[in-house]
C-alpha cells in the first residue's frame, strides 16, 4: 500500500524511540507527535487509533520484533538486531518527474530497458502516494514520437551496456545496400534522433568516429576491453551536424506564414535567421535534410540561394515529375 509522508515520519520516530529503549506507548507518542508538529512543522499529529495502526504496520510489514512491557507501560524490541529500512519517500515534484519519465521511456525505449524503468517507478509508487494521482489520468499523457523501426531488444541492450559501462562492442553492421561488415566500436553516445536510435562511436575499422543506426546492427557482442569516454565525440552530438552529411553553407529560403511557424517550432539550424519579409538564412545544411523539407512544404518554401543548389533541386523535381 502506498505510504503517506506523515505516516513514514511517524514510523521513523517510533523506530528511533524503540531503539533508544524509551518504551513509547500511545499516550506518550500522541504527546511527542504534537510537540514535533509544532516545533518542526511536520504534519505528524494523530490519535490513538492511528498509533496502534502504525504499530501493527511496523510489526507486520517491517517485521519489527515488537512487544509490550506492562510493568513499564510501553513497547520495546525483543532484540536489537532489527533495523527499520525506510522506503524511499519522494516529494510531489520528484514523483511527477519519475512518472512522466516512465511514460516517455515506454514510447522510446525498447524492452527490456523500458520494463526496468517502469518496474522501478512502480516500486516507488508502492511506497509513495502523490496527490496528483488522485486527479491526473496518466493514460491521457501521450508521447506521439512517431513510427520508427523496431530494434532487436538484445542488440539494443548490448549497445546500451557498452555505453553505460564504457566497454567496446563487436557488431555486424549493414550498410544501406544490406552489405555486412564486422566492426569493433566504442559507443561513446546513445542518441534518439528523428524517431530512431543511434550511437556515435569510435570505429576501429575506419579509425575515426562514425554514427551507427541501431536498426542496421544485425549482431552485437559485448567485449571485455573497455575505453575512456571521448568528450570531443560526446560534445559533437547536436541537431545541426549529427548524421555527418556534407553541408552547404549560406542557404537562403523564401517561405510563407505556414512554413514560418513550422521553422520557429522546428528550426533547420540552431542559428537560422528569420526575417520579417519571410526570408530565412540557414548557415549550413545538408541536401539530405533540405530537399525532403522543401518537398514536404508543397511550395510554401522556395530555395533562393545558392543558385547551383537551386538548379540541382529543380533537376530532381523534373526527374520526379517524369517518373509520374
Amino acid at each position: 500500500m502506498p505510504m503517506q509522508k506523515s505516516q513514514l515520519h511517524r514510523l521513523m520516530r517510533i523506530a528511533a524511540l524503540l531503539k533508544e529503549n524509551r518504551y513509547p506507548n500511545s499516550k506518550t507518542l500522541i504527546k511527542e507527535f504534537r510537540r514535533i508538529a509544532v516545533e518542526e512543522e511536520l504534519e505528524i499529529e494523530c490519535g490513538k487509533k492511528t498509533i496502534l495502526r502504525d504499530m501493527k504496520i511496523l510489526e507486520n510489514e517491517f517485521k519489527c520484533p515488537l512487544a509490550f512491557d506492562r510493568a513499564r507501560n510501553g513497547y520495546y524490541l525483543k532484540h536489537h538486531g532489527w533495523d527499520f529500512i525506510a522506503p524511499a519517500l519522494l516529494d510531489e515534484n520528484e514523483m511527477l518527474a519519475a512518472v512522466i519519465g516512465a511514460r516517455i521511456s515506454e514510447e522510446i525505449f525498447p524492452a527490456p530497458l523500458k520494463n526496468k524503468i517502469r518496474n522501478a517507478v512502480d516500486y516507488l509508487l508502492q511506497n509513495n502516494n502523490p496527490d496528483f494521482l488522485d486527479t491526473a489520468n496518466m493514460d491521457g499523457l501521450n508521447i506521439l514520437s512517431g513510427l520508427y523501426a523496431n530494434i532487436d531488444p538484445e542488440i539494443f541492450q548490448t549497445i546500451f551496456q557498452g555505453w553505460q559501462t564504457n566497454h567496446r562492442v563487436k557488431i555486424a553492421y549493414a550498410d544501406w545496400q544490406g552489405e555486412l561488415t564486422g566492426r569493433i566500436i566504442e559507443p561513446h553516445t546513445l542518441v534518439f534522433f528523428n524517431n530512431s536510435w543511434y550511437t556515435k562511436a569510435f570505429c576501429h575499422l575506419k579509425k575515426q568516429p562514425r554514427t551507427f543506426a541501431l536498426r542496421r546492427i544485425r549482431q552485437a557482442e559485448l567485449l571485455t576491453s573497455d575505453f575512456e569516454p571521448d568528450k570531443e565525440i560526446i560534445s559533437s552530438v547536436n541537431p545541426d551536424d549529427f548524421l555527418g552529411f556534407e553541408k552547404i553553407t549560406n542557404v537562403k529560403l523564401q517561405v510563407k506564414n505556414y512554413t514560418l511557424d513550422r521553422l520557429k517550432s522546428s528550426p533547420l539550424h540552431s542559428k537560422q535567421i528569420i526575417h520579417s519579409d519571410g526570408t530565412v538564412e540557414i548557415p549550413a545544411i545538408s541536401k539530405e535534410v533540405l530537399f525532403p523539407f522543401l518537398l514536404s512544404q508543397e511550395g510554401n518554401a522556395v530555395l533562393i540561394e545558392p543558385a547551383y543548389l537551386r538548379e540541382e533541386f529543380k533537376k530532381q523535381l523534373r526527374e520526379m515529375l517524369a517518373a509520374y
